[in-house]
This record gives structure tokens, C-alpha cells and sequence, in this order.
């Protein structure tokens, strides 16, 4: 945990830090636990927040525009995970690497450079070995790494797997994906998908010495709006049972739909009540299944963006996108999901940073990325870290959420959502009130870091968390923007915190 410059404050004079022209719109009291809930997460893995690059966009990701390893994106990287103290993990692969194929004699990375196109959805990318390369500029990263499963032949999958574990080293792999998005291949059916499966993952072992006695493989990789047609409980029934010691993760992608054009839209949108309908309905009995019967076997979101093809006029890479992937990932953390692994490709609106100038415009960091550090400071170091939905009363709308971060049973951190959505030519921005209640009686003072923009809800600019800001001018480290954390006297066991619309703030005991 980063803590920052900070003033001591009562909690009867924080109104009028809030904002100059703050009006209050709502008062909430949390009751809070003495003790971690019954239903209070398992402990959250360091490395639970991850990135994911779309084969064709890994390249320019880890290299600069000089052919030299890329710090910009190494910085942001880092400055999320040296925040929890755990691994970077790091999915390549996507339905441009699926469809593509290997060259040992071409001289090019790829034949499609991400700095000019888009991703092959249909005909894939050629690559050579040259791009293995790619994964040498990422110390101390491990990967999950992707080889072609769709193709009836497995040729191609054996080459590509060769050559990218003689530069990755199954030291430094985390699990290896056979294939993206099946069930949208042309010969789908799960026990087809569960069949050819176990013949690739036989195959790979018996060409790569290294796979074997070894819990690395990873299964599924379901598009996100067909998650029904591929179970986790259908897979293993249909045969992936067999194989289930070899099998370290099952994993699915999320994107929350095809994006929004109008401003009512994006707040339902970005509504935890959307969320949690998503999630309950695609999402979860897939996680009780591996919890029930394989315990060992970790759920994964390897693919995760807050907008997939939703077109010209999507509203999206704003503080309000951002602040729906704040609440996203903190409701993974209270049902199971192991780690989310946050989609990057360069010709695209749905990356948290374009890491070299491109025809989508020069290298920048996207106000998605501030979800992150502010995600990674709730967890902090340790590996202890347990979360709960915390209940804020009555909200119909979905916009007012708290999760506590529970340490060894007690409670250290707090987050506080206000999804309200809020734009300058709404008038004076309202707050909410969320008063503490039953703070343990140690607890003298809190601290109150903010994430937020001075526009609102469609920010790109501006936008900053615990008064830092991320750049391409800062090559990817934080820098100061403001002084705007807290520290809240806790009078009578009780603080107040408030909270503008379209803002989150993480409380710290």
C-alpha cells in the first residue's frame, strides 16, 4: 500500500472539500463488521490484477518505436503490481493468433503490424520468430500464452508452441491456452471442443518434454456473450475430467456488452446491478462447479474490456468505464474469480494504454488504466487480503456499492462507489454521504484516497487517483497532479466520508 501526502480533517469539515459546488444527494450508513463476514472471499491472489494483449498488438506493446524493449509499458505494468507484491501475468493469444500460423523463415515480426491494422479476425496473422522476441521485455512477468487450436490441423499449433516456449521457458509460463473463443469455431460442439481438446494437449506434451508432470494448461477461453454454450461443468463431463490434473485454470472472457451511444445508456451501463445480473447469470454456476469439484482448477477473466465492438459513437475509455472496472473486479474478488486480465490492443478504445503512436493516434494513457492502481492498493501486499460486499442500504439503481478488505479477520480497507453519473452541464455535482459505523476502537483516524476527474462521467483527461496521474510524458510513472487525499478524525467510533458522483474513493483504517 502507496500512502500519499495527506491533511487531517474532522469529518464535520470534509463538505467543503468535496467539491466547490457539491450539493449532497444522499446519506448512507455502513454498519460495519467486527469481524470478516461469513461470506467474505477466499484471499486474493497478488497477482489478481492482469493484462492481456491481442496477439497482433504484443509486439508493439513490448517494444518501442527505436526497437527497444517498451519502459512506458513496463512502468505501468509495474506500478500496479509493485503495489500488491505479486507476479505480472500476462495473457497473449486472441482470434488473430488462433487463425494464424507460424513462419520460421520470415524475417518480420508479423505481417500485420498492429500500428497499422487492426486484428485479422478471419484470415490471422503470420508470425515469425522474430516475435518471440516480444517476451524477453517483460522481467519478472510470467505468461499465459496462446497457440492456435482452431485449425482441424495441429501443425501449426506445434511449431507456434515450440518456438514460443524456447523464448518464453516454462519457468516463466503460467498456463498454457489452447485456443480462443471455440465455440465460435466452425466445428463446435462441447464434447467436439472436450474430444480435440485432449488430442492437442497429448500432442503438445508429447513434443514439449517440459509440459509434463505439470499443472499448466489452460481450458475453455469462452467468448463472452456465448458463455452458456461452452460450461465448465459440460467441458470436464464430456470428457476434460480426465485430463483434470494438468489443467491449472479454466478461463472465460468478459466483455460487459456492445457499447453504449447515449448518456443514459452508459448509466446503465455501468450499474453494479448490470454487472451482477452478468455475472450471476453466465458467470457463476460455472465458478461453483470448480469449486465443488475441482478446488484445485482457478477461474480466470483472461480477456476482460468494458465495450467490444460497439462501433462509431460508443461512449467508452472515460472515469465512468474506469469506475465500472473498479466495481467489476472488486465483485470478481467476492465471488471466486482468481485473477482479470485486462484486454490491450493498439488499434482500439477499449485499452488501458496505446504503448507506440499508431494510426489510432500517439502513444497516451487511457483513463481506463486508473482502475488499477486504485484496484491494486485495496488489495495491497501481503497476500491476506479477504473481500465483502458491504450493504449500503436500500439502492434500487445499482450506483452506491462498499467492499471491505479484511486482513487476518479484520477489516484495513474500505471502497466506496458512487456510480451516479455526472457531467458538467448537470449543474453543481452531488455527493453522497457514506458514514462508518462500529470502526474498531484502535482505530483513531482514516485515510481517504480519490479517484476522480473535475468533468465527470466522460473525462479522458484530468482524470487522477490519490492525486497522481499516469503519462506517456512520465514514461508510465505516477506523478503529483493534486493533494486531494484525507485524513478523517473517527469520532465516536464513526467517520464520514463523501463521495462526488461518477467518483470512488478507498478508505484505509
Amino acid at each position: 500500500m502507496f500512502l500519499y501526502p495527506s491533511t487531517a480533517i474532522t469529518a464535520t469539515t470534509i463538505f467543503a472539500l468535496v467539491s466547490s459546488g457539491s450539493c449532497q444527494l444522499y446519506n448512507r450508513t455502513i454498519n460495519l463488521p467486527a469481524t470478516a463476514p461469513s461470506n467474505v472471499s477466499q484471499k486474493v491472489d497478488p497477482s489478481f490484477p492482469g493484462f492481456a494483449f491481442e496477439q497482433s498488438s504484443f509486439y508493439s506493446y513490448s517494444f518501442d518505436e527505436q526497437g527497444n524493449p517498451n519502459s512506458f509499458s513496463q512502468n505501468l505494468v509495474n506500478s500496479v503490481l509493485s503495489r500488491t507484491g505479486g507476479t505480472p501475468l500476462l495473457r497473449v493469444g486472441g482470434t488473430s493468433g488462433d487463425h494464424g500460423i507460424f513462419n520460421s523463415t520470415q524475417k518480420e515480426p508479423t505481417n500485420f503490424p498492429a500500428t497499422k491494422f487492426k486484428p485479422q479476425m478471419k484470415g490471422g496473422v503470420t508470425i515469425g520468430p522474430s516475435f518471440f522476441d516480444a517476451f524477453k521485455n517483460w522481467p519478472g512477468a510470467k505468461f499465459e500464452f496462446m497457440v492456435p487450436f482452431r485449425n482441424t490441423s495441429h501443425s501449426h499449433s506445434w511449431k507456434w508452441a515450440e518456438a514460443g516456449m524456447d523464448s518464453i521457458g516454462i519457468e516463466n509460463l503460467e498456463t498454457l491456452e489452447l485456443g480462443n473463443e471455440p465455440n465460435f469455431y466452425h466445428w463446435f460442439s462441447v464434447s467436439e471442443y472436450a474430444k480435440r481438446y485432449i488430442t492437442l494437449h497429448d500432442n503438445l506434451k508429447q513434443r514439449i518434454p517440459s509440459l509434463n508432470n505439470k499443472k499448466i494448461f489452460q481450458a475453455l477461453d469462452s467468448a463472452a456473450n456465448f458463455a452458456e454454450g461452452l460450461p465448465t461443468r459440460g467441458a470436464f463431463e464430456k470428457g476434460l475430467d480426465k485430463i483434470a490434473s494438468s489443467i491449472k485454470q479454466v478461463a472465460y472472457h468478459y466483455y460487459q456488452g456492445h457499447g453504449p451511444k447515449t448518456l443514459d445508456q452508459l448509466q446503465d451501463w455501468v450499474r453494479h446491478s448490470k454487472t451482477v445480473n452478468n455475472m450471476t447469470t453466465k458467470f457463476i454456476p460455472n465458478i461453483q462447479y470448480l469449486r465443488k469439484n475441482h478446488e484445485q482448477i482457478g477461474f480466470a477473466f483472461t480477456e476482460t474490456g468494458y465495450n467490444v465492438g460497439g462501433g462509431k459513437g460508443t461512449l467508452d475509455s472515460n472515469l465512468a468505464t474506469a469506475l465500472w472496472a473498479v466495481d467489476f473486479q472488486l465483485y470478481c474478488m467476492t465471488v471466486g474469480v482468481k485473477r482479470v486480465n485486462w484486454q490491450q490492443i493498439l488499434m482500439s478504445s477499449l485499452n488501458m494504454w496505446r504503448a507506440v503512436a499508431s494510426d489510432a493516434g500517439p502513444p497516451v494513457v487511457t483513463p481506463n488504466f486508473y482502475s488499477q492502481p486504485f484496484i491494486a492498493d485495496f488489495i495491497s501486499k501481503g497476500g491476506q487480503t479477504q473481500v465483502a460486499e458491504l450493504d449500503v442500504g436500500g439502492d434500487g439503481r445499482g450506483t452506491f456499492i462498499a467492499y471491505g478488505a479484511f486482513e487476518s479477520g479484520k477489516l484495513a480497507r474500505i471502497a466506496l462507489l458512487n456510480l451516479h453519473f455526472w457531467t458538467p452541464q448537470d449543474g453543481s455535482r452531488p455527493h453522497v454521504d457514506f458514514t462508518l459505523r462500529s470502526l474498531p476502537s484502535t482505530t483513531k483516524q482514516v485515510k481517504a484516497h480519490h479517484l476522480s476527474a473535475p468533468t465527470g462521467a466522460l473525462a479522458k483527461e484530468g482524470l487522477s487517483y490519490a492525486g497522481l496521474q499516469w503519462t506517456f510524458e512520465s514514461n508510465g510513472t505516477d506523478s503529483r497532479l493534486k493533494n486531494d487525499s484525507l485524513v478523517l478524525d473517527v469520532q465516536g467510533a464513526e467517520a464520514t466520508v463523501s463521495v462526488n458522483a461518477t467518483s470512488a474513493v478507498l478508505v484505509v483504517l
